[in-house]
């Protein structure tokens, strides 16, 4: 476990943040010892620390190096996030509306435009139809109606054929794979979706939020958020004790905007330790 003293000038940058403990809302400053946990980068008391049971964001890693403030509102950059759930979901990318979103366009695989003349994208189908005709015009003439007939039964079906099993590779791209999901992040003003080997994320602003469920499922939590419009989207997470759900409800409730938030299927032991959000809290009800 790493831990830093907060002292000044050194950490003048930090002070000027007006940084409080998440959990227990004190002032952080000078003189405080504190830690950071390596994963949304919070700075918690030392004592809290401890008390978390030396876990956060479903981890107990804290960083060694105190981390560098940065302007981030010049770079648009969003602050650390107040508790990042892990996650193993794989979601594909056109058949989930959560892609859907105004800001989400970099999840669309690109789409080539097929810009060739008419001509040179049947020509093939061209070719044997004109052929076709030809042939059908001098079996006429020839009188041999049943060749006429077999002729183009078969030039149909060599189009057909054509058409079914060779595709320009100018014009077709390859299935769009699925994206593995990584973390949920949550922030003050929405919930972040984050993917490996992606560095974007998708974003749910909270007013497109009706309500979260956290659903316990045997060994661990569901995270279900619902869109207005009944839209859901659920995914699997690495939550499996009533610790980490805790932490999470403290992020969850300094949401800028109140969020109706379901705890489901708790074991009973487990909702008399979490009792306490339902009754500081009018939109967080345990079942």
């Amino acid at each position: 476990m790493h831990t830093h003293i907060i002292q000044s000038p050194r950490h003048q940058a930090f002070l000027n943040e007006n940084r409080s403990d998440p959990i227990t809302g004190d002032d952080i400053k000078e003189g405080d010892k504190i830690v950071f946990c390596a994963v949304c980068k919070s700075a918690f008391l030392y004592d809290t620390w401890l008390y978390l049971g030396k876990t956060h964001c479903n981890q107990s890693e804290t960083l060694g190096k105190f981390p560098v403030s940065e302007k981030l509102e010049i770079q648009g950059v969003t602050k650390p996030p107040l508790y990042v759930i892990k996650c193993n979901d794989k979601v594909g990318v056109f058949s989930d509306e959560l892609f859907a979103e105004a800001n989400n366009h970099f999840m669309n695989e690109p789409v080539l435009k097929d810009e060739r003349s008419f001509y040179k994208k049947n020509s093939f189908s061209i070719w044997v139809l004109g052929m076709s005709a030809v042939l059908v015009v001098l079996t006429i003439i020839l009188e041999i109606a049943p060749l006429s007939l077999g002729i183009t039964f078969c030039a149909i079906m060599s189009i057909g054929i054509k058409n079914m099993f060779y595709k320009d590779k100018k014009i077709f791209v390859a299935a769009p794979k699925k994206k593995e999901i990584e973390s949920i992040q949550i922030h003050q003003k929405h919930i972040a979706i984050r993917f490996k080997e992606v560095k974007k994320e998708v974003r749910i602003i909270l007013k497109s939020i009706l309500a979260i469920n956290l659903i316990y499922t045997n060994s661990s939590y569901l995270f279900q958020i619902v869109k207005k419009g009944n839209k859901t989207h659920e995914f699997s997470t690495s939550l499996d004790n009533v610790t980490q759900i805790n932490q999470l409800l403290h992020s969850l409730a300094q949401f800028d905007e109140k969020v109706n938030i379901f705890v489901r299927n708790l074991p009973y032991e487990d909702r008399i330790k979490l009792r306490k959000w339902e009754a500081e809290n009018e939109n967080i009800l345990l079942y």
